[in-house]
């Protein structure tokens, strides 16, 4: 057993931005459940919030790991957890996927972006809004990546389930007009060939 000044090395500084938590979960020095869990990956998010909006994009992004891999260490559902606590698990590791894909973005790690919207449009239980804001990040990623038809593919279900948002719209209505530009010029080659 740790006791005064032992116990008190033993606990992690808060860092700069307010972050008292181990980078890791399993080095806590008291055992996490799914409610501490949720309590520790929340504040974690609005820390990356912060950051973010500050725009420490990089430190955004490392906070918004760090709360993945405290609200991950619980699968859902939870067995003998209530099945609002399950709801608000999947809800955060929903968002901090979801926030993570923004970031990466940003930084222009699209392959990190598509996963990270990948993973949150895996989890059941999110809202039309969050699931069209998540097919779009993805589509964004996915035209980086020159991968337009998987790209064209998430924007008509970001359409779907966000159908007045205006940047969606805007670029569907771009891969659509890229695609016919794309459609004639093979048009036009073939005929050259054929013709």
């Amino acid at each position: 057993m740790l006791e005064g000044k032992e116990l008190e090395t033993s606990q992690k500084e808060q860092d700069s931005t307010g972050d008292k938590y181990e980078d890791f979960p399993e080095d806590e020095q008291t055992e996490l459940t799914p409610t501490s869990a949720l309590k520790i990956a929340t504040e974690i998010k609005e820390i990356g919030n912060k950051l973010f909006k500050a725009g420490d994009i990089e430190l955004g992004l490392e906070k918004y790991q760090k709360g993945l891999r405290y609200v991950n260490e619980f699968k859902t559902p939870v067995d003998d957890a209530p099945e609002e606590l399950n709801k608000m698990l999947d809800s955060l590791r929903f968002s901090l996927h979801s926030n993570s894909s923004l970031l990466q973005l940003k930084q222009k790690l699209y392959d990190e972006a598509e996963q990270s919207a990948t993973y949150a449009l895996d989890i059941e239980g999110s809202t039309d809004a969050e699931k069209g804001k998540a097919y779009f990040r993805r589509a964004q990623a996915r035209i980086a990546l020159k991968a337009e038809d998987k790209a064209y593919d998430d924007l008509v279900q970001a359409a779907k389930y966000a159908p007045n948002d205006g940047a969606v719209k805007r670029e569907l209505d771009a891969i659509k007009a890229k695609k016919a530009e794309r459609a004639k010029k093979e048009k036009a080659a073939y005929s050259k060939m054929f013709g």
